[in-house]
């Protein structure tokens, strides 16, 4: 064999070898290095849609993960997340799951929290001093979509609004804006398949759901920085 073609052979069995590390972003390689897993590698079904990737559709206006695209969790997470996929298919089978957000660094988290600390909008951000369930790979920011691939109307979130529409909303909240039957609905769909799924959820935030209890994460994870 030339010495070319055997370099060439090399390089060609390293991609093969490494698969997705070889283009892995930063923020991507922490969760592999975590030995997290790509949700759709569990479930290509799952839609995803990373809204802090994108300055458009996160209220701090910024691409956090450097545009990455895929959707990491705990892999123990991804099959529970499998199961509700399948538990919202045999409802409804033309909705789907959307990832918004799933496993996320501390320092993301924390970037988050800086920005958020001291407006109304705080809580939504746990403190990354003690680490949220995001940063331990076993929580999703997630909705539903329907058979086009618009989401369900779930009343108040954070995502993909201005801030000005963002504060409106919040106001609303706050004066006593009750939800539509169908906004209830919605939710309580999306609620009904995670729970019975092993997720649980948040009181003040519909979409976000653990994939076990805090204490259980904490012993048997440790924090992506």
């Amino acid at each position: 064999m030339q010495p070319s073609n055997f370099l060439n052979s090399i390089i060609i069995a390293a991609i093969i070898f490494f698969g997705s590390t070889v283009y892995a972003n930063e923020v991507e390689s922490k969760f592999l290095d975590a030995g997290l897993v790509d949700v759709n590698r569990i479930d290509e079904t799952i839609q995803v849609d990373l809204v802090n990737s994108d300055p458009a559709k996160n209220y701090f206006r910024e691409n956090f993960y450097s545009g990455l695209k895929t959707a990491y969790l705990r892999k123990d997470i991804a099959v529970k997340l499998s199961k509700a996929q399948k538990a919202l298919k045999n409802k409804h089978p033309d909705y789907s799951l959307l990832i918004l957000d799933a496993a996320r660094p501390r320092n993301v988290s924390q970037l988050m929290y800086d920005k958020m600390k001291g407006t109304k909008f705080e809580k939504f951000v746990a403190n990354p001093q003690k680490g949220s369930m995001h940063n331990y790979g076993i929580a999703v920011d997630i909705t539903l979509v329907d058979g086009f691939g618009d989401e369900l109307d779930m009343g108040f979130s954070p995502f993909r609004k201005s801030t000005l529409n963002l504060y409106w909303m919040f106001a609303r909240k706050k004066l006593g804006a009750t939800l539509s039957t169908n906004q209830s609905s919605n939710r309580k769909l999306l609620a009904d398949v995670m729970v019975e799924s092993g997720f649980i959820p948040l009181r003040f935030e519909w979409w976000h759901f653990n994939g076990m209890p805090k204490v259980d994460a904490r012993k048997r994870y440790q924090i992506i920085e």
